[in-house]
């Protein structure tokens, strides 16, 4: 009875813990609510308002360059929040889903400390109060915490090697961002070493198709719905980089008819990392996948061209998780984490404190580092590095 007791009053305590921060989480956000960004105004407000006016009626057509699915939930968000302000509904979708990400990052660092959640409970906060993820949601209204959120499940399934869950998440990340095969070079990774299945990788689709469903029942041409992500690529004609901290701040925009160039660098880096992976005897163990994980979001939107600033947002949720599996790595949600927060200032408030091409020399540094150490891992056939 007295341990029955006990058990109870920890429940309550941690229940009350949880609750207060998520109040906390909730507070440190309002302040943001009522900025007001370019996109919300050329973009996210005529999306509200083309839903809010025409209803469900507004799939047939195309109205947004978002991804359907996105468009779902303002539908959604919008029939229970009718009244209010569209900037608040807009901006509550990606702040629900920011506590979502916060969810899964506890999941995947208490698979690594069974026996406590204090550590777990670390990362959760970090996560949660993190600049970059504060920023993006309650600030910008942009919603890279929804895609990330999944590509975290994924990576947890792959911890858990549940393959099947692991690339239905996937599916679901990639369903609102394209951005999403960023962690796609990860997937040949393993399955070069046989970690996964081939079979599995093709659950992705059926999820990414069953999502345009309602849509193309409404009367718009699957064809149309399945073009929507690729259309995106076209959007940044002529323009290596919008802000990214990346490669293509040190090349200018006059070799821009080069840039397929920079997409076969990216795929042959992929490749090298595939052969070494493959030619090791090394177990691909938790530990190695992470940092696998965090190495794959971190070189794709470094080196690929027309990225935007807020790209490296999974390598920045990714390398926390990283930090917690191998401490010794809690450098590297640090650098990454500051970079991307600082990437936001240009467009968010016309300033930038740091210049880009200095903190793409801070992400190339780290992605050399990184890279070494991988590369001692695979070849000597040990884990002493990770």
């Amino acid at each position: 009875m007295r341990y029955a007791i006990q058990d109870k009053k920890r429940f309550v305590g941690l229940a009350l813990i949880c609750l207060n921060v998520l109040i906390l989480g909730v507070i440190v956000r309002l302040p943001g609510i009522s900025f007001i960004t370019s996109d919300y105004k050329s973009f996210l407000r005529p999306w509200y308002y083309a839903i809010m006016i025409e209803g469900f009626a507004a799939f047939e057509r195309e109205f947004s360059n978002q991804n359907i699915p996105y468009l779902y939930l303002l539908a959604l968000a919008i029939a229970l929040l009718p009244n209010l302000w569209s900037l608040i509904v807009i901006k509550a979708i990606s702040i629900i889903f920011d506590f979502v990400l916060v969810f899964f990052v506890y999941k995947c660092v208490r698979l690594k400390y069974k026996q406590t959640v204090t550590l777990p409970g670390l990362a959760a906060l970090v996560t949660l109060f993190a600049p970059f993820v504060i920023l993006n949601s309650s600030v910008w209204g942009q919603n890279d915490s929804i895609y990330a959120a999944f590509l975290i499940a994924c990576l947890y399934a792959l911890l858990r090697e549940r393959q099947a869950g692991a690339f239905i998440a996937f599916g679901l990340s990639f369903s609102f961002k394209l951005q999403a095969v960023f962690l796609a070079p990860l997937f040949l990774w393993l399955l070069m070493r046989k970690r996964v299945k081939l079979r599995y990788l093709f659950l992705s689709l059926p999820v990414y198709l069953a999502l345009l469903i309602p849509a193309w029942l409404i009367g718009r041409p699957l064809g149309d719905l399945l073009l929507i992500p690729f259309r995106q690529i076209g959007k940044n004609e002529y323009t290596l980089t919008l802000n990214a901290p990346n490669l293509y701040q040190w090349i200018p925009n006059r070799y821009y008819s080069w840039y397929l160039v920079g997409i076969a660098f990216t795929v042959f880096m992929v490749l090298v990392v595939a052969l070494f992976v493959y030619k090791s005897r090394v177990d691909i163990t938790p530990n190695l996948l992470v940092y696998l994980a965090t190495f794959s979001t971190l070189i794709m939107p470094f080196f690929l061209p027309r990225m935007h600033d807020r790209y490296f947002f999974p390598a920045s949720i990714i390398a926390i998780v990283l930090a917690f599996w191998s401490p010794k790595y809690w450098y590297i949600p640090v650098v990454i984490g500051l970079v991307q927060t600082l990437a936001y200032f240009p467009y968010l408030y016309k300033v930038a404190p740091v210049p880009l091409p200095l903190l793409a020399l801070f992400l190339l540094v780290l992605i050399a580092i990184l890279g070494w150490r991988l590369l001692r891992i695979l070849e000597h056939q040990s884990e002493e590095a990770i």
